[in-house]
């Protein structure tokens, strides 16, 4: 049952993926206008794809405030699932020309200004902003349209001390070498309050905890500027969290709220050789876009516990809207 659950969520992910991956190998074209200008419109471009993977990484990794006993575990299975706000489906590419930020590019047609991030797409017959740039004239891409990122997760978490666990997950690998490679991990702590204060050794269940986590993302998907070979898109992103987790853990269900702090960098780059870019030599590997986040992110959540197994879901805002579900098999406790 289990199995068959892991393998639908392995299929949605390549479908998901299969798209985004798509959309991300778009920003070579915008080496058409210049190396520089098009580092400036791929960091436009792919700030949903950044901030969806950032996001994920402080999110969805406890579903329950109570920390395991010394050698009490449980093994999960279960997704993020991130949702782009709407605020990052357009970028105004009018207003980084008339900015002069795009030295030598202009419009083509001036009152066509907003052209879609890689969440979004123009529907057929929707006009999307040309560019013209050293005599050539060339439109944007138009995204992907799927503004969501679906990452499966499998981990463990291990009882270390009275009060103290340690968790560790993986995204389990798409299976589809047209999306690309991806590889997501990370390793979590959490420490239980529960004895230090008074008020919450005296209520029963009640529990509260500090969190600590630190997660790392790498992709490589193979691209082609000109129907030239041997071109990568590579993107890594490491991230690191921290907060406070309260609920109520009763015998057979429960709930908690957390409330934390996060920091997080990702990164673009373009491998390989990329010949005939306008107004350049060879661009051989150079970087293309870059972030920094620091973000406040909460959340609220539950879960049901049937014999040895628990279910849970969680809904969490960072840099975006995250639902996580999981379900996991306790092991001592």
């Amino acid at each position: 049952m289990m199995k068959m659950k892991i393998k639908y969520i392995q299929f949605l992910f390549i479908v998901v993926s299969y798209q985004a991956a798509t959309a991300q190998k778009d920003v070579t074209g915008f080496l058409n206008y210049g190396l520089n200008n098009a580092k400036l419109l791929s960091e436009q471009y792919l700030t949903p794809q950044s901030k969806m993977v950032e996001n994920s990484f402080s999110n969805g990794w406890f579903s329950t405030a109570k920390v395991h006993k010394f050698g009490g575990l449980d093994i999960q299975a279960g997704v993020n699932y991130v949702f782009v706000s709407a605020d990052d489906f357009l970028f105004n590419v009018k207003d980084m020309v008339d900015a002069g930020v795009l030295p030598g590019a202009f419009l083509a047609n001036g009152s066509v200004a907003q052209t879609p991030t890689v969440a979004n797409k123009f529907l057929q017959g929707q006009e999307r902003p040309q560019l013209v740039y050293n005599g050539v004239t060339s439109e944007m891409p138009n995204g992907s349209g799927y503004s969501s990122m679906l990452s499966p997760l499998v981990g463990i978490t291990l009882g270390i001390s009275i009060n103290t666990e340690i968790a560790f997950r993986y995204m389990l690998p798409n299976g589809d070498s047209n999306s690309g490679d991806v590889t997501m991990y990370g390793v979590a702590i959490k420490h239980s309050l529960k004895n230090y204060l008074p008020f919450v050794r005296r209520t029963p269940y009640l529990q509260l905890a500090l969190t600590g986590n630190y997660s790392s993302y790498k992709s490589s998907v193979d691209v082609s500027y000109n129907s030239q070979s041997g071109q990568e898109l590579n993107a890594e992103a490491t991230g690191y969290g921290g907060g406070m987790v309260i609920g109520m853990d009763f015998p057979v269900f429960g709930f908690m709220g957390n409330v934390g702090y996060a920091m997080s960098e990702s990164t673009f780059s373009l491998n390989g050789t990329f010949s005939d870019v306008p107004g350049e030599a060879d661009v051989i590997s150079s970087e293309l876009a870059s972030y920094s986040n620091g973000y406040v992110n909460y959340g609220l959540g539950m879960f049901l516990r049937l014999y040895r197994f628990r279910i849970s879901a969680n809904y969490s805002y960072g840099l975006y809207s995250i639902l996580s579900a999981q379900i996991a098999f306790e092991i001592g406790n």
